[in-house]
């Protein structure tokens, strides 16, 4: 195949030597976050991130097969590429190790209020603190049991949290209590102490946790978000954590990003703001490429 690769992913030379020595013709572009200045309609295949933001998939004639460099597909026309048989594969499972860590590290903090001692240590104060909250025995509901969601499971159970799940594909499961359709969704709020998104941004999907679903849930729990900062309505957010329907927030990801200057969440003790950063992990170059081969591999066998 004629692929276009493109610098969203940190390739070396000897992995993209490895791909034309399986027969496939490559061209590398560099920066994929603008216009791209040749001409794509021969390309069959694309491995990229956000390609499709700036370059019109249309004049990808000859385009067969995209392989994202993200597990999210919200930055793909997915109407477009199934109107057209295009095959689409996605990066599942490489980043969900680095996204589950950071969760677990973020959770923590929270409950055992790191900030209090690490500005102590910074002060050089030798004061104790008296209200900390232990991990075993509480209740986390993981919306999203995919990928992401399972490994985060993993590392909660290990704690002796009860994990249960929602998401559109329910039934019994080897990491989860429990994972109830998504039509369940405020019943399961009722007994989280801690609620984790990992699902992905679809139209319907988009501003899902608001006012009303912060209302649903148990008093204050802690709240993740490491999927997609358009899931929640920020605003909603906000009011919950000044009114103590939630207890603080781990936060990757935001409605608008970079978060603005502006925002109150940079200033509330009981927020961890992140610039978007749970994904990354030293592992992820090798699992990143091995999925490539494995997904060119699998189809040119198709």
């Amino acid at each position: 195949m004629k692929i276009l690769l493109t610098g969203a992913f940190n390739y070396s030379e000897s992995q993209i030597e490895y791909i034309k020595k399986m027969g496939h013709e490559v061209t590398f572009v560099q920066d994929e976050r603008i216009k791209l200045p040749i001409d794509v309609s021969s390309f069959d295949a694309v491995i990229c991130n956000g390609l499709f933001l700036k370059n019109e998939i249309a004049d990808f004639k000859s385009l067969k097969y995209i392989q994202l460099l993200s597990a999210g597909l919200d930055r793909v026309p997915l109407d477009y590429i199934n109107t057209h048989n295009i095959s689409l594969f996605n990066a599942r499972g490489v980043y969900s190790i680095p996204i589950a860590e950071f969760t677990l590290r973020g959770i923590l903090d929270l409950y055992k209020n790191s900030a209090f001692f690490i500005e102590n240590q910074k002060n050089k104060g030798w004061n104790k603190y008296r209200s900390i909250n232990e991990l075993y025995g509480k209740n986390a509901l993981i919306v999203g049991a995919g990928s992401i969601g399972s490994e985060i499971a993993k590392r909660l159970c290990a704690f002796g949290v009860k994990v249960r799940g929602v998401d559109i594909n329910s039934g019994p499961s080897e990491v989860f209590e429990s994972v109830a359709p998504l039509s369940e969704l405020k019943a399961e709020l009722n007994n989280a102490d801690i609620v984790i998104l990992s699902l992905p941004l679809t139209d319907k999907s988009r501003g899902m946790f608001n006012t009303s679903l912060f209302n649903e849930m148990k008093k204050s729990p802690v709240f993740v978000n490491i999927a997609r900062g358009a899931l929640v309505n920020e605003s909603a957010l906000i009011n919950a954590l000044e009114g103590g329907q939630l207890s603080g927030a781990v936060l990757d990801v935001f409605e608008e990003e970079p978060l603005s200057k502006a925002s109150p969440l940079w200033d509330m003790e009981n927020v961890i703001a992140t610039p978007h950063n749970s994904f990354i992990g030293e592992g992820n170059n090798k699992r990143m490429f091995d999925l490539i081969i494995e997904n060119l591999e699998r189809f040119a066998n198709e």
